[in-house]
């Protein structure tokens, strides 16, 4: 299905049956939030087509698997990158959904009440010690963190709480943690870290998790 809109007087096309997911999910975002609602099912259809496809091509098979999506703010991305963190959060989730045997998805902050995750809007401050706590006691075998790191609310507590889950709570059972950052920090030249408890890698596109 091709949709055409207008920017700055140029007709584009976009083919939903044919853009990569991590494509896909900054299209849907650039959408009105009325236009979201109204193609709802059409989108997640095709979300959930290009999951498919980027498995086919490197296929990947998870167990029990949570993610804690940072939504704050700042996952607006720039100026020049619009809605860059918060459209890779939204494709990852939509790849590990369809790679894992059970998943959920733990928002920051809490997320409306909603079926369709694309119709969540950035808000608040980078807070992800809550839905983190909230993971673990899911009991996961993984938890996949996607944030650009700014953990603001309060700053550094999330790998606290990392930390102290480990050492005291799960102790041989507590699930793997890996932080995905899909903004690179220039001043450090690497994506920033929550912590040195929980691994960080970077996270150009969604389609590159099975790979990590």
């Amino acid at each position: 299905i091709i949709r055409r809109i207008w920017s700055q007087g140029v007709e584009i096309e976009f083919d939903l049956s044919r853009a990569g997911l991590t494509k896909l999910s900054l299209y849907i975002l650039s959408l009105k939030q009325s236009e979201r609602q109204d193609r709802a099912v059409e989108l997640q259809a095709a979300l959930n087509s290009a999951a498919t496809k980027a498995l086919r091509r490197a296929p990947l098979a998870l167990g029990r698997v949570a993610a804690v999506l940072d939504r704050s703010r700042s996952s607006l991305g720039s100026r020049e990158r619009r809605n860059r963190p918060l459209g890779v959060a939204l494709a990852a989730s939509c790849l590990l959904r369809n790679a894992a045997r059970e998943y959920r998805s733990f928002w920051t902050p809490e997320n409306e009440e909603t079926e369709y995750e694309f119709l969540t809007r950035p808000a608040g401050q980078t807070a992800l010690a809550e839905p983190l706590l909230a993971a673990l006691e899911w009991r996961p075998d993984l938890i996949v963190i996607v944030s650009d790191g700014y953990e603001n609310d309060p700053p550094q507590l999330v790998d606290q709480v990392a930390r102290v889950y480990r050492e005291t709570i799960g102790k041989g059972n507590t699930p793997e943690i890996v932080h995905m950052n899909p903004v690179f920090d220039a001043d450090h030249y690497s994506p920033r870290r929550l912590g040195p408890t929980i691994p960080t890698v970077g996270l150009r596109d969604a389609e590159d998790i099975p790979t990590m």
